[in-house]
C-alpha cells in the first residue's frame, strides 16, 4: 500500500471516528437535555387518552424539544414506560429525558405543587389558615386578597358582610404552587364554583339573581346538617320560616358571628350583636357563613317539601323535625337539657 492510500484511509478513519463521537455526544445531549430552553419552565397539557408520543409530537410542534427521532429511539431502546397521566404540566427545562418520562408516568405536574383539600363547611378564615399551614400563602395576605378581589356579578356587595367572597371559594382538592398570589388562588376556586353551578343549571332552572340567596341558605344547611339525607329537610325549615316571616334561629350563624367554635351555645351567646346572628335579625344573614358542598347547594335549590319549622339535634348526627313548637321544646329539653 503506497503512502497516499495510507494517508487517505487514516483520514477516513479519523473522520468516521469524529462523526461517531460527535453523533454520540449529540445523542447524549438530547437525552440529558431534551428541551431547547435553558433555565425556564416548559408548559404543556396531557389530555385523557393522550399517548406519550402524541404529547412529544405536540411539544415538537411548538419547537420546544430537540431531535424527536432520537428521543423516540431512546424510549424504545430502553423500553421506558409509555403510560402517562393527564394534567397541566409545568416541567423545568433542565430535566433529563428519563426524568421527564418518569414525571409523566407518575403525574408529577410541578415539583413545587402542593395538593390541598378544602373541606366542605370551611369559612374563608379557615381556608386562609390551611393555605398558610401548607406553605402556599400567608393567612393575612390571602384574607387581604379576598377583600380586594373583584366580585363576580352574582355576589352582592354589602358592608355588612364579613367577606363578600364567603361561600364562593368552592370546597375541593386543588394543586397549588408555593408562593402563589392570593388572586390566582381565588380565581381557581371561583372557576371551580362556576363549573359546579353550571352543572346544577343543567339539572334545575336557576335564576341567576337567586344565586346569592341559594348559597347563603346552602352554607347554613352545610353547617347544620351532618348527613346528606337530612339536608333537604333542614333547607325546607329555613324556607318555611322565611315564608312565615320567622327568624332563622340558626346556631351556625351565631358561631360565625362569634368567630370561634363552641360545643355548646349559651343564652348570652344568642344575644351577640351581629348582622349574622339570626336569633336577633329577621330573615337570612347578610351572606353565606361557609363554603357549602354540592349536596348542600342542591338542597338549597331543591328543598324537601315539608311543613317543618323546627329541628333539634339528637347529638348523633341526626335531627328531630317538627312543625309543633311544644314538641320541639320537649325533644330539645330531653336531648340538650334546655
Amino acid at each position: 500500500m503506497n503512502k497516499g492510500k495510507k494517508i487517505f484511509i487514516g483520514s477516513l478513519i479519523l473522520i468516521t471516528l469524529s462523526v461517531l463521537i460527535c453523533g454520540y455526544l449529540y445523542y447524549r445531549a438530547v437525552v440529558n437535555h431534551p428541551f431547547k430552553a435553558k433555565g425556564e419552565e416548559v408548559e404543556f397539557i396531557v389530555n385523557n387518552g393522550d399517548s406519550l408520543y402524541k404529547v412529544l409530537n405536540s411539544i415538537k410542534e411548538k419547537n420546544e424539544i430537540k431531535n424527536l427521532s432520537l428521543i423516540k429511539a431512546y424510549i424504545k431502546r430502553n423500553n421506558l414506560d409509555t403510560n402517562i397521566k393527564p394534567g397541566d404540566y409545568e416541567i423545568k427545562s433542565d430535566i433529563t429525558l428519563k426524568e421527564l418520562i418518569s414525571d409523566l408516568n407518575k403525574g408529577i405536574y410541578n415539583k413545587n405543587l402542593v395538593r390541598v383539600t378544602i373541606p366542605e363547611g370551611y369559612d374563608i378564615e379557615k381556608i386562609a389558615a390551611l393555605l398558610e399551614e401548607k406553605n402556599i400563602i400567608k393567612k393575612e395576605e390571602f384574607l387581604q386578597s379576598c377583600k380586594e378581589y373583584p366580585l363576580p356579578h352574582y355576589v352582592k356587595n354589602t358592608e355588612y358582610r364579613k367577606y363578600n367572597l364567603e361561600g364562593y371559594l368552592f370546597p375541593d382538592t386543588y394543586e397549588l404552587s408555593k408562593g402563589m398570589k392570593g388572586k390566582d388562588i381565588i380565581g381557581i376556586m371561583l372557576n371551580r364554583f362556576n363549573r359546579s353551578i353550571n352543572e346544577l343549571r343543567n339539572k334545575y332552572s336557576i335564576d341567576e339573581s337567586k344565586i346569592d340567596t341559594i348559597i347563603t341558605v346552602a352554607s347554613m344547611v352545610e353547617r347544620e346538617a351532618e348527613r346528606n339525607g337530612e339536608r333537604g329537610k333542614v333547607s325546607s325549615v329555613f324556607y318555611n320560616r322565611m315564608k312565615k316571616g320567622m327568624k332563622m334561629e340558626s346556631c351556625a350563624t351565631v358561631l360565625y358571628a362569634l368567630g370561634k367554635h363552641k360545643d355548646k351555645l349559651y343564652y348570652n351567646d344568642l344575644k351577640t350583636q351581629s348582622p349574622y346572628n339570626t336569633y336577633i335579625i329577621k330573615g337570612l344573614p347578610p351572606g353565606p357563613i361557609c363554603s357549602p358542598g354540592m349536596s348542600s347547594i342542591e338542597a338549597a335549590i331543591n328543598p324537601d317539601k315539608t311543613n317543618y319549622l323546627y329541628f333539634v339535634s339528637y347529638n348523633d348526627g341526626t335531627h328531630f323535625f317538627t312543625n309543633n313548637y311544644s314538641e320541639f321544646l320537649k325533644v330539645k329539653k330531653a336531648t340538650q337539657g334546655d
